[in-house]
């Protein structure tokens, strides 16, 4: 079964959203911003990682530029689910090494599905694989 870390500062997002993939088969953890998903990440990483960019405390762009920088971290997949169709922020997100950039408004469940398949399946295997341990001597300055 596939994790997925739905990372949303809208609750009810998170849990519609969480609920929806857990009724298709995947194994779900939330977070509420950037910094909360970047705690767990290095907790237990997963498959896949869907994503809002505008959130507080650490947006959608530097959490994943904050993933992207650490070896470790750097191959999970992340599909943006985002309600921001212009601006900085999207246009940032563009530019980032993303697997899918989907809008809220306009995207189906099925089209999130289907993102997650397609996210899955081009990911190297040892990002799928891979949940570190404690990490020694690792500093992730973000937290």
């Amino acid at each position: 079964m596939a994790r997925v870390l739905v990372v949303d500062d809208h609750a009810d997002s998170r849990e519609v959203m969480s609920l929806l993939l857990q009724r298709s088969g995947y194994e779900v953890r939330t977070a509420v911003n950037g910094r909360d998903a970047l705690a767990s990440v290095i907790d237990r990483t997963p498959d896949v990682m869907l994503l809002d960019l505008e959130m507080p405390e650490m947006n959608g762009v530097k959490l994943v530029e904050a993933i992207r920088s650490y070896h470790r971290l750097s191959s999970i997949p992340v599909i943006v689910l985002t309600g921001l169709g212009t601006g900085d922020l999207f246009e940032e997100a563009e530019a980032l090494n993303v697997s899918s950039l989907l809008l809220k408004a306009t995207t189906t469940m099925q089209q999130i599905r289907d993102a997650i398949r397609k996210a899955l399946t081009e990911a190297p295997s040892s990002a799928r694989t891979y949940i570190p341990e404690k990490w020694r001597g690792d500093s992730i300055s973000p937290l």
